[in-house]
């Protein structure tokens, strides 16, 4: 990060002093032709002025594959995000198609070629920055989103202290699964069928089985199976209404991933695998239940239910004062003497 900040501007700075200082030379020096190109065509001005230096047919090859390296790669990033943003990606860690990507190259050209055409670049830099409007509005978009996701976030851990669970979770698994069982998982990587049967032989009947509990104590809850036609293994949602607050949402999914790399040695049988994910409203909790039995499935909802009552009661405790007192009798907001 430091590099990509640092490094363009002394480029920057290098070339601005150096050409443009030769430029300002050339003119204050009375060649008045070369001012009068420049102000007129400011590319054949840039070409005419390296045609000045020693050298001058290595500077203008130079100049020109730099030109040329920058609009590829400047061409290619931008082809590579339209592609994604106009595309369906079930895996976040793959891009969009690559004959999309191909089809937004060609856009971009074709539209580069047309402006150049109609106005040559001052044309572009005035198109450049009515274009860059609205992605800048949804740049500022995109960080207040991130800025309410860290803060819910923040709610969510100053809940667990306020509401400890009944039982010691770690990774979401309950302190009876047993560090044997646990090495044995950290080098077992589960097949996309293995993943499926565990989804439906110990998920499912979990899920099910406390949504009933939940609805026979009075709550508010439901079970629905969404299908996910990119790994056609289907996942599960419960959901626990809650009355005037946000609603406690339990998610299990199954997530491709590749296998790790140790030592340069890949696993020979699949440089793939599934892991069972769960996720809350904000995301991904980054922990596998594969391997967990019927029980500890249910333990790990009931600590994420209890970590999401503990979030809520935050929320309430950190509203002002002020507007607490506005709901209470004056005399009871003023102390006892």
């Amino acid at each position: 990060m430091i590099a990509a900040i640092t490094v363009p501007v002394l480029c920057d700075f290098l070339v601005v002093s150096i050409f443009g200082n030769s430029a300002m030379h050339e003119v204050l020096g009375g060649n008045t032709a070369f001012a009068q190109l420049a102000m007129d065509n400011p590319q054949q001005g840039w070409y005419a002025l390296l045609g000045t230096f020693p050298g001058a047919a290595i500077l203008i090859g130079l100049a020109t594959l730099a030109g040329v390296l920058f609009y590829i790669t400047s061409a290619n990033s931008g082809a590579m995000m339209m592609s994604n943003f106009s595309s369906t990606i079930p895996d976040p860690s793959q891009d969009g198609p690559k004959w999309l990507r191909v089809f937004w190259a060609l856009v971009t050209g074709l539209l580069v070629i047309a402006m150049l055409v109609a106005g040559g670049v001052t044309t572009m830099e005035y198109a450049t920055l009515i274009f860059a409007l609205p992605v800048t509005i949804i740049a500022w978009l995109v960080m207040a989103s991130f800025t309410k996701a860290l803060r819910v976030e923040r709610a969510q851990l100053e809940g667990r202290v306020l509401r400890r669970s009944s039982m010691a979770v770690t990774n979401g698994h309950t302190a009876d699964h047993t560090w044997r069982h646990r090495l044995r998982g950290m080098w077992s990587y589960p097949s996309k069928k293995q993943a499926a049967q565990f989804m439906e032989d110990t998920v499912h009947p979990a899920l099910t089985e406390l949504v009933a509990e939940f609805i026979e104590q009075g709550h508010q809850a439901s079970l629905d199976i969404e299908p996910n036609a990119e790994i056609d293994i289907p996942g599960y949602t419960l959901v626990v209404g809650i009355p005037d607050h946000s609603d406690f949402v339990y998610q299990v999914q199954a997530v491709e991933a590749p296998v790790p790399v140790f030592g340069g040695r890949m696993f020979p049988e699949t440089d793939a695998y599934y892991r069972v994910e769960v996720f809350t409203q904000t995301g991904s909790k980054g922990y596998d239940l594969m391997g967990v039995t019927h029980d500890q499935v249910i333990e790990d909802v009931l600590a994420r239910y209890e970590s999401h009552l503990g979030f809520l009661t935050y929320l309430e405790q950190a509203q002002p004062q002020a507007r607490e007192q506005t709901r209470r009798p004056k005399e009871l907001t003023e102390p006892a003497h």
